[in-house]
């Protein structure tokens, strides 16, 4: 996937974030986080929405905490809105 818009992401195994251009070839799991700030909510089932877990990876990607067991609607909530 190529970056639609300019982010920051921590991809695996490192510990500073990296900033990704347009263009830029994005790692798998930092696809969801790519997606959430380009405002795009296409996923690969098509229904406009991310699963469980794209929202896992982007939040651990972030730094956040969050319960293994929780529900999808509570983990959106965690998502930074910008």
């Amino acid at each position: 996937m190529k970056a639609t818009k300019q982010f920051q992401g921590v991809p695996s195994g490192e510990f500073h974030p990296v900033t990704y251009e347009v263009g830029d070839d994005v790692p798998p799991e930092l696809h969801a986080t790519a997606r959430h700030f380009a405002g795009d909510t296409d996923d690969a089932t098509g229904d406009g929405k991310l699963t469980v877990e794209e929202i896992r990876t982007t939040l651990t990607a972030k730094g956040i905490d969050f319960d293994p067991k929780a529900k999808k609607a509570d983990l959106l909530a965690l998502l930074p809105k910008d």
